[in-house]
């Protein structure tokens, strides 16, 4: 029987499974149905949306979230602030993505407008996932999360599936996704804690102006980390070809089902234990959540490289694209990473507790530096392997570097 706690655990896994399980879909029905160039050419969209994401919200998510992990009943305060400071953003980035959009498109990527409101949405729908989370309401956090990335994925799969010869452009992808990052950020609002006293929550610039130097560090880490998540992608396009950038983009994405397994599963729960923990200086409380996070990640990425081995086979002869054959050790090699990148969090998120954000960017830009650096060398000598090494070789030194300063402020500490 299950109780109040593993039932929340079932309907979450369950929305982020639905939506991951639609986004991976369409991912698959796209290389089957359309084409593998098609694939990358929506690889490099949505990783550029992320990219350009990450700059809207400056990682100020850090310091307000921090805060009401800690117990601060200031929560509306908290949204009021953090959205005037993305207001500002928003107007100030607006000409750097009219220079993206006008002079570095790729892609036809139709109205600029739908681009632009799409980014603001779609951060909007992100920090409130976060927010939802530090809130202790992962159930309602991923219940979003399915809308903003699962349903216009799912529509586009249905038709995929059952109108013969559908297509959709770029374009079309973009205005339907904007459809449900609106509406995410509209509930995501209206279900916030105490939002009918928005109007009368005092306006702090000094609280801003906090946020925004110690979202600086974290900022910048987040940078480098996205660095080595994503600039495979445009250096296959430059080296390789985009029908090589699909094939990776499939691997990628198949690797990356067990990334948010992990985190739905088990981070989500743990990591603000693991703050409060620190806040509390349990140290019992701490060792607790971060062997939780260990453990449970061998665990499930061990059943999942097992069920792989089977169900693989029988997905690429379902797909039929010649190119996928090859290379299925890409899927493993990339798998492995994850592994270093979901342990290494045990470790994060001690060091986010303890405020020295300084060490994670320590870290992330260290880990940076070898990633690009292989990346430049070895996808021109082994083409996507080298971008999957490469990727393996960031998340090594990510688990390593983040690992050493962890155990450095514990020794301190005590």
């Amino acid at each position: 029987m299950l109780n109040k706690k593993n039932l929340e655990k079932a309907l979450t896994l369950a929305c982020r499974l639905l939506g991951l399980g639609s986004r991976f879909l369409l991912t698959f029905l796209i290389t089957k149905e359309i084409s593998l160039e098609f694939q990358g050419e929506y690889t490099l969209v949505t990783t550029t949306v992320a990219l350009l994401i990450i700059f809207f919200g400056f990682d100020f998510y850090v310091y307000s979230n921090r805060l009401i992990i800690k117990g601060n009943e200031r929560k509306i305060f908290y949204f009021k602030n953090s959205l005037i400071f993305y207001s500002f953003s928003y107007v100030l980035l607006l000409p750097i993505i009219w220079t993206i959009y006008n002079y570095v498109t790729f892609i036809d990527l139709g109205s600029f407008w739908v681009l632009y409101f799409l980014i603001i949405f779609e951060h909007l729908g992100q920090e409130f996932f976060r927010t939802y989370i530090s809130l202790r309401n992962p159930l309602f956090a991923n219940i979003l999360l399915f809308i903003r990335t699962g349903i216009w994925a799912g529509i586009i799969v249905i038709n995929l599936v059952f109108n013969q010869g559908f297509t959709i452009s770029i374009a079309e992808i973009l205005q339907l996704w904007l459809c449900f990052a609106f509406l995410t950020s509209v509930l995501g609002i209206c279900f916030y804690p105490g939002i009918t006293g928005f109007f009368s929550a005092q306006v702090d610039f000094s609280w801003i102006k906090k946020g925004i130097g110690v979202g600086l560090t974290m900022f910048l880490s987040t940078i480098c980390l996205k660095i080595i998540e994503y600039s495979d992608r445009y250096l296959i396009t430059y080296f390789l070809g985009k029908v090589d950038l699909g094939v990776y983009a499939l691997y990628f994405q198949l690797a990356n089902l067990i990334n948010v397994m992990v985190f739905t599963m088990y981070i989500s729960f743990v990591y603000p234990d693991i703050i409060q923990a620190v806040h509390e200086k349990d140290l019992t409380g701490i060792n607790k959540g971060m062997k939780t996070i260990k453990n449970k990640t061998f665990l499930l990425i061990g059943i999942y490289a097992i069920c792989s081995i089977v169900f693989i086979p029988f997905f690429l002869n379902y797909i039929g694209k010649e190119e996928l054959y090859a290379n299925v050790p890409i899927f493993y090699i990339l798998l492995t990473g994850c592994l270093l990148l979901n342990l290494s969090f045990s470790y994060h998120y001690l060091i986010v507790g303890y405020e020295k954000e300084s060490q994670i960017l320590k870290a992330t830009l260290l880990a940076c530096v070898f990633n690009v650096a292989a990346n430049i060398i070895l996808i021109p000598l082994l083409g996507i392997y080298g971008a999957a090494i490469s990727l393996l070789i960031g998340n090594i030194c990510l688990f390593i570097f983040k690992r050493k300063y962890s155990n450095k402020i514990i020794a301190q500490w005590k």
